[in-house]
């Protein structure tokens, strides 16, 4: 087994999910919003970009690190983009920012890049058209009705109820942004929990919503603009479940990562590793514009136990599957992942994407319809080459597990990185070389 292990105190950039919402909530203000420890991932810059092209003004604040100055009409001075709103890969971006625009009185062209033209819309698109908005499809995309490019024309909106089927925090924040442009009441329920920084921040703005009922938001159309704000960004903490991760499996280690959201629907990477017996804490909570953050540390404690992640758990940590399969292929028994179809749409399929990968260095996977079965190994070999697809999670996860195995890796590329966690890298050889 490598020798390698991690040590010292990290802060992770700034949460991709609540930097999102922090821009594009931006435009429910009129007058100036101050937000810090934004994140610095391409992705929230697709989605600054976009909301540029409606009419706000954001602005980096001169020696303030992570700092955005956004100047906001307000939402109903929004105006139409001079060109395509460019999404680039990312799916937040595209998919909130449609039940944005499905109220307003013009069309929007969205558009991404060759990955993000592959990953289905319909699951929001044909619910705004449910309320009242056009949509319509484009050629030059993959040929698929429900993939960009699209355009949504907006017009006054209708207030509908929609039970979800599956737990999305974008789809209920896309339709509840709807909401607060249609005539009477829109209202989303969810089957299970799943990060509500829509409404935290809801609330922190000033825009009015109810809870009728459990798992349930409530809108009205929205009377009066909230004035001048200051939002703060906490870490991410699905940046930071790399380094958990690396720590809970290589001995000898211990992390602390700063200031990290934990948020309830998003805490399924510490439930996780405390189940397979990791040694995590989580340390000096408090709260920061709603949102609950906290210090986790996680030292070493022995190799790790087999535990299932189930259906109903998913929705507060999809996008950790990729990562707490390396834990599960060194574990003692079997890590079973239950109810993560979701992630065969992702920027890659990510299931066939996790087997293929942990295959190729010594670990016993199959996979199903909607999840894995890993079955741990008393080491992984590596030496061996980890495909990343162009999918930013599967490059982060190659790189731990480079670090994990007995032979390092050789990954087809790690530029995608960039999309999530640009200096990801140079933090990973920090914890190193402490």
């Amino acid at each position: 087994m490598t020798k390698n292990s991690l040590a010292g105190s990290l802060a992770v950039p700034g949460d991709k999910s609540v930097t999102h919402r922090a821009l594009i909530f931006s435009s429910l203000c009129k007058g100036t919003v101050t937000i810090s420890g934004i994140s610095p991932a391409q992705d929230c810059a697709s989605t600054a970009s976009c909301m540029r092209s409606l009419g706000l003004t954001i602005d980096a604040v001169p020696g303030k690190k992570n700092m955005l100055v956004v100047n906001s009409p307000g939402l109903q001075n929004l105006h139409a983009p001079d060109s395509v709103l460019d999404a680039g890969n990312s799916g937040t971006t595209m998919r909130v920012m449609s039940g944005l625009v499905a109220g307003r009185p013009f069309a929007c062209r969205f558009d991404g890049d060759e990955s993000l033209r592959r990953r289905p819309m319909s699951r929001i698109l044909d619910l705004l058209e449910k309320m009242g908005a056009v949509i319509s499809y484009e050629s030059g995309g993959n040929g698929k009705k429900g993939c960009a490019p699209f355009v949504v024309t907006g017009t006054k909106l209708k207030g509908l109820h929609f039970d979800l089927p599956i737990a999305s925090a974008q789809v209920q924040t896309a339709l509840l942004l709807a909401g607060l442009q249609a005539q009477g009441t829109t209202s989303v329920t969810l089957p299970q929990i799943a990060r509500d920084h829509t409404l935290r921040m809801f609330k922190h703005i000033g825009v009015p919503f109810e809870q009728p009922a459990a798992n349930t938001i409530a809108v009205q159309e929205l009377a009066i603009e909230a004035k001048d704000l200051e939002l703060k960004v906490p870490a991410d903490i699905s940046s930071a479940a790399f380094f958990m991760v690396a720590a809970a499996c290589l001995p000898g280690s211990e992390v602390v990562l700063q200031n990290c959201g934990i948020n309830l629907g998003r805490t399924l990477v510490v439930d996780v590793l405390k189940r397979m017996g990791a040694d995590v804490e989580v340390l000096d909570t408090a709260e920061v514009c709603g949102e609950p953050v906290a210090n986790i540390r996680v030292r070493y404690a022995g190799r790790l136990k087999g535990a299932t992640i189930s259906g109903e758990e998913i929705a507060s940590g999809i996008d950790e599957i990729p990562i707490l399969a390396i834990a599960g292929a060194l574990c003692d028994g079997e890590l079973r992942v239950e109810g993560a179809e979701e992630l065969r749409h992702k920027e890659s399929d990510r299931l066939e994407a996790i087997a293929t990968n942990l295959r190729s260095i010594g670990a016993q996977v199959s996979d199903t319809t909607d999840g894995l079965v890993i079955t741990g190994a008393r080491e992984l070999k590596g030496g061996s080459v980890w495909k990343t697809y162009d999918d930013h999670r599967l490059a982060m996860s190659g790189l731990i597990a480079s670090v994990i195995c007995a032979e390092p890796l050789k990954l087809t590329e790690t530029e995608s990185i960039k999309i999530s966690y640009p200096n990801f890298k140079d933090d990973l050889k920090s914890l190193l070389a402490n």
